[in-house]
């Protein structure tokens, strides 16, 4: 085939796959979209050819400054004041990841498909660093989709059923203390400022030199863990908090779900369908343990159930705070802990996939 041709079909199939599943309100259209119509059509036979691995490099440097403007010295006082909720949600994080592994290891000899498929760090950042190491990624990609649907489906009906089972005066008290844990503290007010498109671009070739740097050096997600960590340090050192640009973000999610749909075949496909019940099975499991963890905040911190289920939900970052504010819980704290366990994801999962793969 072509590679004008090919180039052709590829985006055409990715843009109509994002178009619609955003029209229906599908999970993360972005990935989903581009991942489903080109995984459809290379099952099919469609024979078009991977990305080069010099474009997915750049997707990952873009996740990772996306994942870098997040974090500023705004988000590092606040991470002071609910420290212990963090350190519950990163010891759990790293734990469930590993046990989830264990038991993924049982369905496929794959170490690195089973760790970055039971790393619950979202669907575009798990599968952007799954592309750096011999794993199966349609797999992947197919175990952080249905944990999210089922997390997204389930955890805000428990929820809601939960808060209308909690007494109105109670659910005040516990709104009270909640905001008073939030605004004490040390940290003097910060005053924002908007920064201008010179300043922005120098503090993201910073983070792009960051990501090139442990590309080059072979680390492990070099490219969003040194654009992310360059990136978020630069912001903290100069008190600097912005927004990274959507489009441009949104183009990445695009291409991360292209690259996945390219690696569908035929095989894959039917390993997927043999793999379907435990796929379905281990996202329950996480789940069950998504409530465990969040009633333990409940009792630790005296928060309202809504705000402790939503804060440890094995989500995307994005998607888990779309939830909460349609839930009207507090966005800020779940924010918080939400960025708290994909860092930990992020920074963690490949290096310990360096010891064991």
């Amino acid at each position: 085939m072509f590679p004008l041709l090919s180039a052709s079909i590829t985006i055409s199939l990715a843009v109509a796959g994002y178009w619609l599943l955003k029209k229906i309100n599908f999970p993360a259209p972005s990935i989903m979209g581009p991942m489903m119509f080109i995984g459809i059509y290379q099952a099919l036979g469609g024979g078009l050819p991977d990305l080069s691995m010099t474009t997915v490099n750049i997707f990952q440097l873009i996740i990772g400054l996306s994942l870098g403007a997040r974090i500023n010295h705004q988000r590092l006082a606040d991470l002071r004041r609910v420290l212990r909720p963090s350190l519950v949600i990163a010891v759990w994080t790293l734990l469930s990841t590993l046990g989830m592994t264990f038991l993924l290891l049982q369905f496929t000899p794959n170490i690195a498909t089973a760790l970055f498929s039971a790393a619950p760090g979202g669907i575009s950042e798990m599968t952007v660093v799954a592309l750096a190491y011999d794993t199966e990624v349609p797999m992947v990609s197919t175990y952080q989709f249905v944990r999210l649907v089922v997390i997204i489906s389930v955890v805000p009906i428990i929820a809601r059923w939960l808060k209308r089972r909690t007494p109105t005066a109670q659910r005040v008290a516990m709104k009270e203390e909640q905001n008073q844990t939030l605004v004490t503290g040390d940290a003097e007010p910060i005053e924002q400022v908007e920064i201008g498109l010179g300043t922005k671009l120098l503090l993201y070739s910073l983070g792009i030199m960051g990501g090139l740097l442990l590309l080059v050096l072979g680390f492990p997600g070099g490219g969003v863990i040194g654009a992310m960590t360059t990136l978020a340090l630069t912001n903290i050192v100069l008190k600097k908090q912005y927004q990274f640009p959507s489009s441009v973000l949104q183009l990445a999610l695009l291409g991360i779900g292209m690259s996945i749909g390219l690696e569908f075949s035929p095989e894959v496909v039917r390993t997927i369908q043999e793999m379907l019940l435990p796929i379905i099975g281990f996202s329950l499991l996480i789940v069950l343990s998504n409530f465990v963890v969040g009633w333990y905040l409940h009792h630790l911190t005296h928060w309202d159930i809504i705000t402790c289920l939503l804060s440890s939900a094995p989500g995307g970052l994005n998607q888990m705070l779309a939830v909460s504010e349609e839930m009207k819980a507090d966005t800020l704290t779940i924010s918080i802990l939400q960025l708290v366990r994909l860092l930990i994801i992020i920074t963690c999962i490949p290096i310990i996939a360096v010891m064991f793969i």
